[in-house]
């Protein structure tokens, strides 16, 4: 199957309603873009984000965010009462 599409001045592509259809693409869905030798390949990404769980590994040291939050807010406090003086 071929069907032609326009690329707007913006760089946007409208995906043909038969080829959303077939695919069961929906607004906010997500596309993954690949090159293939010389074509552009279209893979919808489908599941959920909870099937991503540990596909990353984690950073040896990682960071506490209450921690970062704590420092932050105390050198935000502190920047503030230097403005005052």
């Amino acid at each position: 199957m071929n069907i032609t599409t326009t690329i707007t001045q913006k760089g946007q592509v409208t995906i043909p309603v038969i080829i959303r259809r077939l695919l069961q693409l929906r607004p906010f869905d997500k596309l993954v873009f690949s090159i293939e030798e010389e074509k552009i390949v279209a893979t919808p990404v489908k599941g959920d984000i909870l099937e991503l769980y540990g596909s990353v590994k984690k950073r040896e040291g990682t960071v506490d965010l209450k921690q970062l939050r704590k420092k932050t807010i105390k050198r935000m406090a502190t920047e503030i009462a230097a403005e005052g003086k």
